[in-house]
Parts: C-alpha cells; structure tokens; sequence
C-alpha cells in the first residue's frame, strides 16, 4: 500500500478511536454515498501538496489535508463532535503499516507521525427546503506533515 493510503487509513482509525464510546455514530471513510443515517462522521481526503522548503534541498514539505464531516441531530451534538474531534488532533495522529493488518485483530506497527500543522472548524448551515430531513452539519479541516518520512 502506499504511504498515502497508509495516513488515510490511520486518520481514519484516529477518528473513529475517539468515537469507540459512542455507539450510535458511524464513521465513514469517505463521504455517504447512500442514504445517511445521522449522526456520520465522513472522512475524506484532500489536496497533497509538495512545497519546496529550502533552497537547494530538493526535499519538499508533504502537506496533507482532510475533510471531516460531521452531520449531527442537533446544533450541540454537532459542536460537542467537532470539539472533541479538534482536541484529539492536538498531539497529531501516529501513522501505523495497515499492510500488517487491521485492528482490533492486529496492533500494526508505528511507521510514522502527522504533526499537525493547522485546524480549523467550520459550521455550515443546512437548507431545510433542499432537505427532507433537518440536520446539522459542520466540518473540520486539518492539515498535516509527516514528519517521520
């Protein structure tokens, strides 16, 4: 597997880690795609940028971002997710070889590190009149480097 889809995997084993006492929540790997049952937490990755950082050091920066949405019942229940997701994130997520197997059969092992670079929360209002079910949604952002690479 590649090491992208290795940091994929462990962002998404780090959220659903923090949600192992809620049992009523599902955590996707991906946006729903079917009809969604709330509350879901969607993980889903986005840009991978290579930034050159020093002059004449042909090692870039590997920034990566995710999208973690959150649709919840309630205006509360959407912030206290969020919140909880945005305070699990503060020591970054550790990176684990997902080729070895998966929990909870297998402890993989330890490969690499995503220190957190930035995160951010934001609320995004629903329209109930393009929605036959009134939710609330929110999204963290965050942006991470790997930096045991």
């Amino acid at each position: 597997m590649y090491v992208e889809r290795l940091e994929d995997l462990s962002v998404y084993y780090h959220i659903n880690d923090q949600f192992s006492d809620v049992s009523y929540v599902i955590v996707e790997d991906s946006f729903p795609e079917t009809v969604m049952q709330v509350p879901t937490i969607a993980i889903d990755a986005g840009t991978l940028d290579h930034e050159l950082f020093e002059m004449g050091n042909r090692t870039p920066l590997r920034l990566r971002k995710w999208y973690i949405d959150v649709f919840a019942k309630t205006k509360s229940q959407r912030d206290d997710f969020c919140y909880r997701i945005l305070n699990s994130l503060d020591s970054g997520i550790n990176v684990y070889d997902y080729d070895e197997g998966f929990p909870p059969d297998v402890d993989p092992t330890k490969i690499g590190h995503l220190a957190l670079i930035k995160k951010s929360f934001l609320p995004i209002p629903v329209m109930i009149e393009e929605n036959q079910k009134k939710y609330y949604r929110g999204q963290v952002i965050i942006i991470t480097e790997n930096d045991q690479l």
